[in-house]
């Protein structure tokens, strides 16, 4: 008989919310620092919108509060470390990527972090892989 891992304290519900939450103070401090210190201009955002332009914004969004969330939400809920490290080794590599290159300033930190929410898909898949094998892996050692 498999025996499930217990889960945390934390209601699904609440979890979600966290993760939501904190993935949307991260697009807020993205948008944020991009006005105070990279200096985007809104009037010129705003006369180039389109149709187009809002759902990739929309997009990049949902996949960034994801990027971000899932693994919180999952650390909350079912105590799973692994897509949390994920989390941070991806956001590690890429300020050493940058910081290798000789590009990492606080303008190129924004370009830095379109191109890992271009690549979120993959660390999603990532987050189910790892969280996947430590969950397998808990069960495992808890019906011996």
């Amino acid at each position: 008989m498999i025996f499930l891992l217990s889960r945390s304290h934390t209601s699904t519900a609440a979890a979600a919310l966290v993760g939501t939450l904190v993935g949307l103070a991260v697009v807020c401090l993205y948008f944020g620092a991009g006005l105070l210190i990279a200096g985007w201009s809104v009037s010129e955002f705003l006369t180039h919108i389109t149709v187009d332009t809002i759902g990739y914004f929309l997009g990049m969004i949902v996949l960034v509060i994801a990027f971000v969330g899932l693994p919180i939400a999952i650390f909350l809920r079912f105590d799973l470390i692994a897509p949390l490290v994920l989390l941070v080794v991806v956001i590690l590599g890429w300020l050493i990527v940058g910081a290798v290159q000789g590009i990492l300033s606080f303008q190129t930190t924004f370009g830095l972090a379109l191109y890992a929410a271009y690549l979120s898909p993959i660390a999603l898949i990532l987050y189910a892989i790892f969280g996947g094998s430590e969950y397998l892996f808990r069960t495992k050692k808890s019906s011996q």
